[in-house]
C-alpha cells in the first residue's frame, strides 16, 4: 500500500513556526517529523557580555515566558557567584512565577486548544462553518456555555500579567526578578494586588477550567487513545521548597516506567543528526556548544536540536509533573495531558495562596555583586512548558558560553543521531485519521504539547541574503 504525505507548515495556534509532516498508510500514521522553522542565535549573543546581564537579555528569548528565563539565569548567576539569596526575595519571585505559568495556561487551553474542540462562533477566522469537517461534538447550549468561557479567560490571563508587572516591574521580560531575590519592595499595595487577582483566578479555574476540560474529554473520550508517545517524563521540581507550607512537584524522572527521585544535568546532550547545524560527532555536552548552522545539511528538518537524558527522548511539562509526583495516573495520551494542565493550574494557584502566607512586607535585598574572573553556574526550573535549563560559563569576567535547553526543544526534538523519534513525532506514530482531507487528529494531537517555537528557535531571513545581527 503506497503512503500518502500530510504536510502541515506552519501549525496554527502554536507560538513560532512549527512544521508536521507525517506519513499515512491505511490512514493511520505510519511516519512523523517536526520541524522547527526558525534558527535560534541566542547563545551567540550572550556572549562576551557582562554576566549581570543575563537575565534581563535572556528574558527577551521569549515574550510568552519570558519570567522563567529570567530565573533560570538568576539561579545559574547565584550558583556562579556563590550567592544565597534572600528567603522573602524567593517567595517574591516564586510567587511571581506563577503568575507567568497561570497566564500561560489559561492561554493555551482557551485560546489554542478549545478552537479544536469548541465552535467560536461568529470570530474569523476560529468560526468553522465546515463544522462537521472540523469534528465538533458539543451540544449547542454546551458549546455556548464553553465559547463564553473563551472570551471570559482573556481577562484573567491578562490579569495574571497584572501582577506579574506588579511584583516584577513589566510584563513581558520582568526586571524585578535578580541575583539576591528581587528588586521588588513589597509593600501592602503589591500584596493586595497580587493576593486579588489570585483569588478570581483561582475562582475561574474551579468553577471554569477544570469543568471545561472534562467536558471536552466526555464528548472527545477517544482522545484517551491518543498521542501517548513514549512516557519517559523528567521533572526539575516546582513549589518543592521545604520552607513553603504548600508543595507540589519534586524532582525526578520516569525512564521505561521506572522512577527515580535525582536528575542530573550531567547526563544530558543534545543530538544534531537531523538539525540544521554542524558540532563534532554531531553532539551538543551542554555547556560547551560549539555549533555552526547548517541550512543545506543533507537529510536536515529542523533548527530544533534532540536533546536526551542518558540516551532516552523525555517528555517535559505538566503531565511529566503530575505523573512523576503521582497526582494525575489515568493515562498518557492527547486529552490527559490536556486534563492535566487544568489540574496542575489549581495546585498552581494553591501553592502560590501558600507563598502568601508567609511573604513578609519588606524592602528588597541587593547588593553590588563582585563577578568572578571564572566561574560556572547552572540554573533548572521548571517552566509552563516543562523543564528549562540555562548553563553559564564567565571568563575573565564576561560570558564565556552561554547554552539554553528549554522545554520545547524536548518536546518537539527531531530524531537523533540513532535516528529515534523525538517526543511529538512518536505521540503521532499510530494514529488513525478518519478523513484524510480534514486530519484534525494531528493538530488535537500536537497542541497538546503546548508547543512554543519562540524558546526552540529565532531569527529568520532569506536563505540566500547575509543576515548581520549587531548589539550595541
Amino acid at each position: 500500500m503506497a503512503r500518502t504525505e500530510i504536510k502541515i507548515d506552519p501549525v496554527s495556534r502554536v507560538s513560532g513556526l512549527l512544521d508536521i509532516s507525517v506519513e499515512v498508510e491505511n490512514n493511520f500514521i505510519v511516519e512523523a517529523r517536526s520541524g522547527g522553522m526558525q534558527f535560534r542565535g541566542f547563545e551567540a549573543m550572550f556572549r562576551e557580555r557582562p554576566p549581570l546581564d543575563m537575565p534581563y537579555l535572556t528574558a527577551r528569548t521569549c515574550g510568552i515566558c519570558c519570567t522563567h528565563h529570567t530565573l533560570a539565569a538568576t539561579l545559574a548567576l547565584e550558583e556562579a557567584l556563590g550567592v544565597i539569596p534572600s528567603p522573602n526575595g524567593v517567595v517574591v519571585r516564586e510567587l511571581t512565577d506563577g503568575f507567568e505559568f497561570l497566564q500561560n495556561h489559561l492561554r493555551h487551553v482557551y485560546q489554542f486548544v478549545f478552537p479544536d474542540y469548541v465552535n467560536i462562533e461568529n470570530v474569523n477566522p476560529l468560526h468553522k462553518t465546515d463544522a462537521a469537517n472540523a469534528d465538533f461534538r458539543l451540544p449547542p447550549d454546551i458549546n455556548a456555555r464553553l465559547t463564553a468561557d473563551y472570551f471570559d479567560s482573556l481577562s484573567f490571563s491578562r490579569k495574571a500579567h497584572t501582577a506579574l508587572a506588579t511584583l516584577a516591574g513589566k510584563a513581558p521580560h520582568p526586571h524585578g526578578i535578580f541575583v539576591g531575590g528581587t528588586t521588588t519592595n513589597m509593600t501592602i499595595i503589591e500584596f493586595n494586588e497580587a493576593a486579588s487577582i489570585l483569588n478570581e483566578i483561582k475562582n475561574f479555574v474551579e468553577v471554569s477550567l477544570i469543568p471545561d476540560m472534562y467536558i471536552i474529554a466526555s464528548y472527545y473520550s477517544d482522545y484517551y487513545e491518543m498521542g501517548g508517545g513514549y512516557g519517559n517524563f523528567l521533572c526539575y521540581g516546582l513549589y518543592d521548597n521545604p520552607a513553603f507550607p504548600v508543595k507540589f512537584a519534586f524532582p525526578g524522572v520516569i525512564i521505561n516506567g521506572v522512577k527515580e527521585d535525582v536528575v542530573d544535568t550531567g547526563s544530558m546532550i543534545e543530538d544534531l543528526r537531523f538539525t540544521w547545524a554542524n558540532a563534532p560527532g554531531d553532539v551538543i555536552i551542554p555547556g560547551n556548544n560549539l555549533v555552526t548552522p547548517d541550512a543545506t545539511k543533507p537529510d536536515a528538518y529542523s533548527w530544533v536540536s534532540a536533546p536526551r537524558y542518558r540516551g532516552f527522548p523525555m517528555e517535559v511539562g505538566p503531565l511529566a509533573r503530575m505523573y512523576i509526583n503521582g497526582y494525575y495516573t489515568r493515562g498518557i495520551s492527547a486529552m490527559d495531558r490536556l486534563i492535566a494542565r487544568a489540574l496542575e493550574t489549581l495546585r498552581i494557584c494553591e501553592c502560590m495562596q501558600g507563598l502568601l502566607e508567609i511573604i513578609r512586607l519588606e524592602p528588597a535585598y541587593q547588593e553590588r555583586w563582585p563577578i568572578p574572573v571564572i566561574a560556572r553556574g547552572i540554573g533548572r526550573t521548571e517552566a509552563s512548558r516543562g523543564a528549562l535549563t540555562h548553563w553559564l560559563d564567565i571568563g575573565n569576567s564576561i560570558v564565556s558560553n552561554y547554552t539554553l535547553m528549554p522545554p520545547s526543544s524536548w518536546n518537539l526534538s527531531p530524531r537523533d543521531n540513532n535516528e529515534v523519534r523525538g517526543p511529538v513525532e512518536e505521540a503521532l506514530i499510530g494514529t488513525y485519521i478518519k478523513d484524510m482531507l480534514h486530519p484534525v487528529e494531528i493538530g488535537r494531537i500536537v497542541r497538546s504539547f503546548d508547543p512554543c517555537l519562540n524558546c526552540a528557535a529565532h531569527v529568520t531571513s532569506d536563505r540566500y541574503s547575509p543576515l548581520t545581527i549587531r548589539i550595541i
